[in-house]
C-alpha cells in the first residue's frame, strides 16, 4: 500500500506499516460537536481510512465558540454533512459517510449492524442513548472510545483518558458506571474524563470553552492511535 505524500510526516513517526494499519481502519463516530469534530479531523488527518460519521444536529451560532467546522457560512446545515465534506477536503484518502440522525437507545442495535465498523468513538450528550451504545459496543466486543462531560471546565491538563473503572468526579461518568453495572459491565470502555471539579452551575446553557473541548477529542483519537500503532505515543 503506498503512503499519501500528505502522511509523510505522521509515517516518519509511527512507521509505513502502522500508517497501513490506520487506512485499514473503520471508524463509527457518534456526535461531532465540540469534542467529537476535533477527534476526527484529527484521525482524518493521521491517516484513519474510512469514518462514518452521525450526528442529527445542525450547525448553530452557539457552537461557533468551540465547535472546530462550526463557520458563519454553515450555520443551520447538517453537521453530519458539513464535517464528512471537511473531511473531504482535508483528507481525500478518508472515506467519510455522513448519517443525519440522532441516535435512540432503540436504534443503536441496528445503527451498529449497518455500519459494522472496526472502533466506536462516542461523542454524544444523550445519556440514555450513551448507555444504550457503550452497553451494545462491549456486548459486540467492539472496541470503544468514550467523552465523559467537558462542560463547565476550565483546565485542559486535569483531562485522562482511562477505563470507564478508573473514572472520578465527573458526574456523567458516574451515571454511566452506575447503568453499565446494572448490564453487568465494570470495565472495557477507553473514556477522556477531567479530574477538575465541575464549576457552579448557573441556569441556562452549559459553559464550555474549546481549550478543554478541542484537548478532549485530540485525547480521544491520540488514545486511539496509540493503540493501533507500533508505538506508544501516550
Amino acid at each position: 500500500m503506498d503512503i499519501p505524500p500528505s502522511l509523510t510526516r505522521t509515517a516518519h513517526l509511527f512507521g509505513d506499516a502502522t500508517i497501513e494499519r490506520f487506512q485499514r481502519l473503520h471508524i463509527l463516530a457518534i456526535g461531532l460537536g465540540a469534542v467529537g469534530g476535533a477527534a476526527v479531523e484529527a484521525l482524518a488527518r493521521s491517516g484513519i481510512g474510512q469514518l462514518t460519521l452521525v450526528d442529527g444536529d445542525v450547525f448553530e451560532i452557539s457552537n461557533l465558540n468551540r465547535q472546530p467546522f462550526a463557520t458563519q457560512s454553515v450555520l443551520g446545515q447538517p453537521k453530519a454533512m458539513v464535517t464528512a465534506e471537511a473531511l473531504k477536503a482535508i483528507a481525500p484518502t478518508c472515506k467519510t459517510t455522513a448519517i443525519q440522525t440522532f441516535i435512540t437507545p432503540e436504534s443503536v442495535d441496528a445503527l451498529l449492524t449497518r455500519v459494522q465498523p472496526d472502533v466506536v468513538l462516542d461523542a454524544i450528550d444523550d445519556v440514555p442513548a450513551k448507555k444504550a451504545l457503550l452497553i451494545q459496543c462491549v456486548q459486540r466486543n467492539l472496541p470503544t472510545w468514550s467523552s465523559m462531560g467537558a462542560a463547565r471546565k476550565f483546565n485542559p491538563a486535569d483531562l485522562r483518558v482511562t477505563d470507564i473503572s478508573k473514572t472520578e468526579v465527573c458526574p456523567l461518568a458516574r451515571n454511566l458506571r452506575q447503568g453499565l453495572r446494572k448490564a453487568g459491565i465494570q470495565k472495557g470502555i477507553r473514556c477522556v474524563w477531567s479530574k477538575e471539579l465541575p464549576s457552579p452551575h448557573t441556569p441556562g446553557t452549559l459553559g464550555s470553552f474549546m481549550p478543554v473541548t478541542a484537548t478532549a477529542g485530540l485525547l480521544l483519537a491520540a488514545d486511539i492511535l496509540s493503540h493501533f500503532s507500533q508505538t506508544e505515543c501516550l
